[in-house]
């Protein structure tokens, strides 16, 4: 019985399927956003989360209106944004604007 046990529970983990994961993740907080750099491909999620607490929320945007996401108010608070256009995003925090990050994002190579 115990063989039979210990045989269901080794299938089990050699079927189990990973949680999917974002991309990288950029920290928020009141100044600044860390890593102030990202370079990525096309396809490819950003995962903002946010450090510190704030009333009313932070919330990302891009210089060029592409991008904006809802209010994010305590530690742990996060969303994500998958980027499908190649460019340069310059984000920032609406609320503290010298809270900032460049992401270049380049097409995948074929």
């Amino acid at each position: 019985m115990i063989r039979r046990i210990l045989l269901v529970l080794t299938v089990l983990s050699l079927t189990a399927v990973p949680a999917q994961a974002h991309g990288p993740t950029i920290e928020i907080s009141h100044h600044e956003m860390k890593p102030p750099l990202l370079n990525l491909f096309v396809g490819t999620t950003v995962h903002f989360a946010n450090t510190v607490a704030m009333p009313g929320g932070h919330v990302v945007v891009d210089e060029g209106g592409t991008l904006e996401s809802p209010p994010l108010e305590k530690p742990g608070d996060g969303w994500h944004y998958t980027f499908v256009e190649p460019g340069t995003y310059h984000v920032f925090v609406k609320q503290h604007p010298m809270a900032k990050a460049k992401i270049v994002v380049i097409p995948k190579k074929k």
